[in-house]
């Protein structure tokens, strides 16, 4: 038994040693890949290594703390839509006094439509105002109207979504930083290449966001209103130009439902068909009872 043992401990001990000194390789070949980036570049975990794909070099939380702190306390953000519709007895009129309306409360039109009725013609305007007049052109509106066909007025928070838009491109702008910084020590061509392919990556979403951030600034300083009137033809306001109306609209609904009714032909036929088989079995019960 001791002869065995004596046998079997050496070549246990030399497998052990063995075994420790190969996991020191391993471990110091990783250090040579990491560490020579680090003391190449000052910055191990951002750049791309020899045979991995770069990854992205993201703001930590504390950084992104600090991002969070530096964007200033900011007022609700809101957008303001609404529209407005009503009868006037002179469309040209009621055009000259919208447009002093703009002109006064420094608006502008962005779509100027008009459509032509049976019995009517009607004009929408869709206008953009400044926010902190919204108020007060939508007052004087119904000061000079005398009935609105539809009111409405909404508004929506948007300043969860703002803040967040900002704050992104703040982190973003970050890590650009970085990846600059990072290209400015880069010494080989394929390193410069990948930066650069992340640059212009992170640019794209920069710019993305920025154009969603100055749209949201957009519709927050400018609320839309759309005013929408009409003017009765002459024609229409007479009894008998109504009962004519009403009778042509009366015989178009009338062919609606015929082509509604000639639609459902298989419907049709078919329910002839179940009635002439009811009334078959019906005869023939009668004459055999």
């Amino acid at each position: 038994m001791k002869r065995m043992f004596r046998l079997l401990f050496p070549v246990c001990l030399i497998f052990f040693i063995t075994a420790c000194a190969g996991d020191g390789n391993v471990a110091s070949t990783g250090e040579g890949r990491g560490g020579a980036l680090t003391e190449y570049y000052g910055v191990a975990d951002e750049m791309p290594m020899p045979k991995r794909a770069l990854q992205a070099p993201v703001a930590d939380v504390e950084q992104s703390g600090e991002a969070i702190n530096n964007l200033d306390v900011v007022d609700p953000k809101i957008i303001r839509e609404g529209g407005v519709t009503f009868q006037t007895p002179d469309l040209k009129q009621t055009r000259i006094f919208l447009d002093s309306l703009i002109q006064r409360y420094k608006a502008y039109v962005v779509n100027d439509d008009q459509y032509k009725f049976d019995d009517r013609i009607e004009q929408r305007l869709v206008i953009r105002v400044p926010a902190d007049g919204f108020d007060a052109l939508v007052g004087e509106l119904e000061r000079n109207v005398e009935r609105f066909d539809s009111r409405t007025i909404s508004a929506r928070d948007v300043t969860e979504e703002f803040l967040d838009v900002s704050l992104r491109i703040q982190i973003k702008k970050e890590t650009e930083k970085r990846y600059r910084d990072i290209l400015a020590r880069a010494k080989t061509v394929k390193d410069i290449l990948e930066v650069e392919r992340y640059l212009g990556r992170i640019r794209t979403e920069i710019e993305s966001l920025e154009g969603r951030l100055k749209y949201l600034e957009n519709r927050i300083s400018f609320s839309t209103l759309t005013v929408t009137f009409y003017e009765l033809k002459p024609e229409a306001v007479g009894f008998s130009s109504q009962f004519s109306v009403a009778l042509k609209n009366g015989w178009n609904n009338f062919m609606l439902f015929i082509l509604w009714g000639v639609s459902l032909w298989p419907f049709i036929i078919a329910g002839l068909v179940l009635l002439l088989i009811l009334f078959v079995i019906a005869g023939r019960r009668k004459r055999a009872g």
